[in-house]
């Protein structure tokens, strides 16, 4: 099928929150204001809980991580997102919209990911699946299957 630019169908979507995981990323709150909280441990959760929970979650709808073409990721840092390279076998190419937008703007929390989304929307693309990823609070995922063209 010829690429085609615009908004992708969702088939799917899925939370999930991993156990005890309050103190790898969220907001503390004091009187001096917001405080952001990042565990170091963010890249390595993602390489170890995260790939089985995706898996899990394409797995229920007959696809796997080699079937999905288009990847719109929460740019979480830079090694966030080489954490997701080497836990879902993603290449530079994969991951490219999210280095764009963590360059240009830096990590806004998770709704950074819709700036990725808009991004891989006005470029022609290829039919097929796509995952959205945004991390959040403890160690939460927000997961959604897209799809592209037919």
């Amino acid at each position: 099928a010829a690429p085609t630019a615009g908004a992708p169908r969702v088939i799917a979507a899925r939370s999930v929150l991993m156990p005890g995981s309050e103190d790898v990323m969220g907001w503390d709150v004091r009187d001096e204001g917001l405080f952001v909280i990042f565990s170091k441990d963010i890249p390595a959760i993602v390489r170890s809980w995260l790939r089985p929970q995706v898996e899990s979650f394409l797995q229920e709808h007959g696809l796997g991580l080699g079937d999905i073409h288009h990847f719109i990721a929460h740019p979480g840092g830079r090694k966030v997102i080489e954490a997701y390279e080497e836990a879902f076998g993603f290449g530079p190419e994969q991951t490219k919209a999210a280095r764009d937008v963590l360059a240009r703007y830096g990590n806004m929390s998770s709704a950074t990911v819709y700036f990725v989304l808009e991004q891989m929307m006005r470029q022609p693309l290829s039919s097929g699946h796509g995952l959205l990823i945004a991390l959040g609070p403890g160690f939460s995922a927000e997961m959604v299957l897209l799809q592209w063209g037919g």
